[in-house]
């Protein structure tokens, strides 16, 4: 719980308090998803401009306001988010390191940063091969610290782009060699690992599929496969946000609402319905079977009975 610890003084109430309060009480869903839910689907935050970003870090969930420029933290049991710090470079995605600091995937700077009370924003790589990155989007961290990270062209803004591709990265921090997994995605977006670490999973935004990579040590891909096209004109949603659980089955934002497929069949086994399009989605909860989806301007809650695995937490 260290942001709770080291950064008490510098949290501050979040911006729509009341509405949050009105809103609350009545937004529960009752979703038509029985392997899954345990549970209600249920509002813990509103009132922002567009959500995402969701990570755990064992005691408390991580989110950003894109386009609000602010991280937010939201405590279970304690009412509404609490501005984490501001401004975020239009932080993106997030995860933390091995020492439980925020690691976050920057659209504004087009740089992946670490962030502490202490020293606020800090870069940890900003370009590859002398050229400046797009604008990182989502990031996840294997247990030996190596970071992966995808770097599509959403967040470029004014920022002309250098590189000719939009990349999925691996990182070894300790040594600054960056691996390219793949440059021939359009849209890299949310990504995740499998329970044993040895598979990476990219969901594509653009073609609404996902794929996966078998993942040496050093961080080189090889046998990249398409696991599942999504695509459905009658469904509103796009492919994002990936998480993976206990049992292997992925879990991805999708036309619809959040898909749960089987990656070894590439079958969907189930589509949740989300209140609100779904951008992004966590594991969180004591034993990581709660399911936090950011969805617009919204965040919210559903108990699973599955377990999470690839927390924040580490």
């Amino acid at each position: 719980m260290w942001i709770g610890a080291a950064a008490a003084g510098l949290l501050a109430s979040a911006a729509p308090a009341q509405e949050q309060a009105e809103t609350a009480a009545q937004a529960t869903l009752v979703v038509a998803s029985p392997r899954l839910v345990e549970g209600t689907m249920e509002l813990v935050a509103t009132g922002y401009t567009f959500t995402e970003g969701p990570a755990w870090d064992g005691a408390q969930l991580i989110f950003s306001d894109i386009p609000g420029n602010t991280v937010y933290v939201y405590t279970p049991g304690e009412g509404a988010p609490k501005v984490l710090y501001t401004p975020s470079a239009n932080a993106n995605g997030h995860t933390f390191d091995l020492g439980g600091h925020l690691l976050n995937a920057e659209h504004g700077s087009g740089a992946l940063t670490r962030w502490t009370p202490e020293a606020g924003r800090q870069v940890v790589v900003d370009a590859f091969e002398g050229k400046h990155l797009n604008s990182p989007n989502d990031v996840v961290l294997r247990r030996d610290g190596m970071i992966f990270f995808t770097d599509p062209p959403y967040g470029l803004g004014q920022r002309a782009a250098e590189l000719a591709f939009s990349g999925v990265f691996g990182l070894d921090e300790a040594s600054s060699r960056m691996v390219l997994i793949d440059d021939a995605l359009s849209r890299p977006n949310g990504l995740a690992l499998s329970p044993d670490e040895q598979v990476l999973y990219v969901g594509d935004t653009a073609t609404q599929t996902l794929w996966a990579y078998d993942i040496a040590a050093d961080g080189a891909s090889s046998s990249k496969r398409l696991v599942i096209d999504l695509k459905d004109a009658g469904q509103s949603g796009n492919v994002d946000g990936v998480r993976v659980d206990s049992a292997g089955l992925v879990y991805l934002t999708c036309p619809g609402g959040i898909c749960v497929v089987d990656p070894a069949k590439g079958v969907l086994l189930e589509r949740m319905a989300v209140p609100k399009r779904a951008t992004n989605l966590a594991w969180g909860g004591p034993v990581l079977s709660d399911l936090y989806i950011t969805a617009q301007s919204d965040v919210y809650r559903v108990q699973t009975r599955a377990r999470g695995v690839g927390s924040s937490s580490r």
